[in-house]
Order: structure tokens, then sequence, then C-alpha cells
């Protein structure tokens, strides 16, 4: 009885002492958004009013944005007669969600 009290005591010492992982995007608060670019033209993409980079014709990025309030803009560079379009999304999200942006 003795045996197996000390056994279960090292069992449960094990168990507690091991360490459960924690996802990435729990541990920064963010969510992973994709956007995609289902045109022929490229656009310029904002994400909280600041410039991330170009988008490609036919491509697509995946950023991790802090959880919360979040807003993005993609503005054609080229390939219009008149005016770019410009397109504005905003939302609010939680951490370790995935969503997806075509335009």
């Amino acid at each position: 009885m003795k045996k197996l009290i000390i056994s279960l005591f090292v069992v449960f010492l094990f168990i507690g002492c091991t360490q459960v992982s924690v996802p990435t995007c729990e541990q920064n608060q963010t969510f992973s958004m994709e956007f995609t670019n289902g045109t022929n033209n490229p656009y310029d993409l904002y994400i909280n009013d600041q410039y991330q980079q170009v988008v490609s014709a036919k491509s697509k990025v995946t950023y991790d944005i802090p959880a919360g309030y979040w807003s993005a803009e993609v503005v054609q560079i080229s390939g219009y007669v008149l005016y770019p379009v410009d397109n504005v999304y905003s939302n609010t999200y939680e951490s370790c969600t995935n969503y997806y942006i075509v335009f």
C-alpha cells in the first residue's frame, strides 16, 4: 500500500510539473487575416492606417493583427480609368481566429 501511494504521488507530481503549451496567438492576443486580391490589378494594403505592402494581382497575403477593433484599406494602384477602387474593412475580432477578405 505504501508503494502504491508513493507511485501515485510521483505520477501526480510529474503530471503537475508538465507545461501546457499556449498558442502564440493567445500569448500575443492576435488573430489571422488573409487578404486575397482576386483582380488583375495591384493594390496598396493599409492595416490600422499603416502601410503594409503592395498586394499583387491574383495573390494573397496573411497578417497577424492585434485582437480587438481593427481596420484595413485596399487602394487600387493601377488599371483604373477615372478613380481607383478604395475599399475599407473594419470589425472587432477575438484572438486565435482566422478571417478572409477577397477584393
